[in-house]
């Protein structure tokens, strides 16, 4: 690819199928727990059809001419739980609560221990990218705020 001045990439997730998640339960709530029963593909087949939906979200950035592709997040339930749920130190079995500005008890994933990262969180996510793309790729990540 020819370098560019200002190389184009996307800021956000693409949005998932319909056949892949239920929108109407999204809608209603951003999980910050895991949220398996917002996924409509049952769990045997739910890396393949995550897969599958990557691939077209890589597809339409390249036809758009996109420089930089990124994986669409297509495989996180929010921003945020991908990554928090998958650290040491959060009990996913058995999650917190606060209080959303609208009064409801929102589950949160609950702090049991030293918080660390033990195995990569988006390796395969990025190989998988890798291995869909010859384009640049990049990879989001949530992180905290340092003050």
């Amino acid at each position: 690819m020819a370098e560019k001045l200002f190389p184009t990439t996307v800021v956000g997730s693409y949005p998932q199928p319909d056949w892949l998640v239920d929108r109407k339960m999204l809608s209603k709530v951003v999980p910050r727990i895991r949220m398996k029963e917002m996924w409509r593909v049952p769990e045997e087949w739910l890396e393949q059809a995550q897969d599958d939906a990557t691939i077209v979200a890589i597809r339409d950035m390249e036809r758009a001419g996109i420089d930089v592709i990124t994986d669409g997040e297509i495989r996180r339930e929010s921003y945020s739980n991908r990554f928090a749920t998958a650290l040491d130190g959060i009990d996913i079995e058995h999650p917190g609560f606060v209080l959303a500005r609208g009064g409801t008890r929102t589950p949160v994933p609950r702090v049991v221990g030293k918080v660390r990262r033990t195995r990569p969180v988006e390796l395969r996510d990025m190989q998988f990218l890798r291995r869909n793309t010859e384009r640049t790729a990049k990879i989001t990540l949530p992180a905290g705020r340092s003050r």
